[in-house]
């Protein structure tokens, strides 16, 4: 069981080494986005098109690699109303069969039909409808294609953590699992 969770440790850190490197781009993305507003108003003709496309690549690229890591962290939007008076094993029992018949099963549709979302995009050499936009549109799709598999590393992690604590005798501190609200650190 301590294998499983120094696995489900290497997949979080993995996670959060992405995730984290791509914060950056929250940064590019408030400089275009404030250049964007601020040009606009002030009618200086730039191609705003492109600027608008790439605030839309951006986005997506900051979403698709924190997913992953949201889920792995708990930080993802849930309701635990129903849940919060519950015992702490019961949720992990909740939380272990919403993983398996939800989770995984919706994960797995979306890879499948995700890689011919970004492969005729890729073979049709896509791009932006508007003569001033971007090419390449292949890009942004395999971006969002790799952060559905990050979504199911970070499954993959919580399951596992889930796996230790209810069949393997192991706390919920040394396990690494967090259900429910939880608060982060300032």
């Amino acid at each position: 069981m301590l294998a499983m969770i120094s696995c489900a440790n290497a997949i979080k850190q993995i996670l959060e080494k992405l995730a984290f490197a791509s914060g950056w781009l929250l940064i590019v993305l408030m400089c275009i986005t404030c250049t964007d507003i601020f040009c606009r108003k002030l009618g200086i003709p730039i191609p705003l098109t492109k600027f608008q496309e790439l605030e839309y690549y951006l986005h997506t690229g900051v979403f698709s690699m924190w997913m992953g890591y949201n889920y792995a962290i708990n930080a993802h939007p849930r309701v635990d109303s129903y849940t919060e008076t519950l015992g702490y094993r019961i949720r992990a029992w909740i939380e272990l069969v919403g993983c398996l018949v939800f989770a995984l099963p919706y994960m797995g549709l979306l890879v499948y039909y995700g890689w011919d979302f970004f492969w005729t995009s890729y073979i049709q050499n896509e791009a932006s409808e508007n003569a001033l936009g971007w090419g390449n549109r292949w890009v942004v799709k395999g971006v969002f294609y790799l952060g559905l598999w990050l979504v199911v590393l970070g499954i993959l992690s919580v399951m596992a953590r889930l796996i230790a604590y209810l069949f393997g005798g192991l706390e919920q501190k040394t396990t690494g699992l967090d259900l429910g609200h939880v608060e982060l650190e300032a």
